[in-house]
């Protein structure tokens, strides 16, 4: 029963952090979430522990346990694990994706296309609103779905917590212009085309290339960040659809149902 309580109080602190209801460098009461969820503290210091492991959260001696701060180094390192496994995964998913997964891939391809032509004819200078709803689950969707047709489930598992811990330190990660987000569909149709020609090598210098790409990117706005400036939280609806969308993928679904569902509702559109 601990180990039930304990996972439902881990997913409970992981869904208020990626909603940022818990923000960085706030002290985290066991009494309060024990409170809140109507169970003891034993399970709650179980999950606090737990994503005290992932990075998630810091433990302070004799002060408590606090959300941890972005932290560049993490940064680097989260990348560095993404693109390892993501170049291992969509070399292996480009010989192993069935005919409409291709379809799928390619679908999620244009959604970013048309979030980034609708943000063009906006004229607006930073992508906000429903256009960057759609262009961020279309893009999550992208790098999910080719890791859930790698076929490897523990490199699945270790790259949903990395966009769940993505999400939660900052979505604004990237100055999202039109520059940006141009190069960046371009990448990912060129993955899209190296998958649908079965040429596994050339998606994998595709995907190694967009990697770098976003890693310098995000640094350039993690270093021109003020050290007083929060980090921006995903907006509410955007953060259920992402946390459903990596849960869904994680326990075996497809991620192109998740984002056709949240479009149908009108958030995406």
């Amino acid at each position: 029963m601990s180990t039930t309580l304990s996972a439902v109080a881990y997913r409970h602190i992981q869904s208020r952090l990626l909603r940022a209801s818990l923000r960085a460098g706030a002290k985290i009461s066991e009494h309060r979430l024990a409170r809140e969820l109507g169970i003891s503290r034993t399970p709650v210091r179980e999950a606090l522990r737990r994503l005290e492991s992932e990075g998630m959260l810091r433990r302070v001696a004799s002060s408590g346990t606090f959300v941890a701060e972005p932290d560049r180094a993490q940064l680097i390192e989260a990348y560095e694990v993404r693109m390892a496994l993501e170049a291992f995964a969509v070399k292996r998913a480009a010989l192993r994706m069935l005919p409409r997964q291709v379809h799928e891939l390619q679908q999620l391809c244009d959604e970013m296309r048309a979030a980034v032509t609708a943000f063009r004819n906006s004229g607006a200078a930073i992508m906000e609103g429903a256009p960057l709803r759609r262009y961020l689950l279309a893009d999550l969707a992208f790098h999910l779905l080719l890791l859930r047709a790698a076929g490897n489930r523990y490199a699945l598992k270790i790259l949903c917590d990395v966009h769940i811990r993505s999400a939660i330190f900052g979505y604004r990660s990237h100055q999202r212009d039109l520059h940006h987000l141009a190069y960046v569909w371009l990448d990912h149709a060129r993955v899209a085309r190296a998958v649908r020609q079965r040429d596994a090598a050339a998606a994998q210098r595709c995907l190694e290339k967009h990697m770098q790409a976003s890693l310098e990117a995000a640094l350039a706005a993690f270093d021109a960040r003020r050290p007083d400036e929060r980090v921006a939280p995903p907006p509410a609806d955007l953060a259920k659809a992402m946390e459903a969308l990596i849960a869904e993928v994680g326990q075996g679904g497809a991620p192109r149902q998740h984002a056709r569902q949240f479009s149908a509702k009108g958030s995406l559109s």
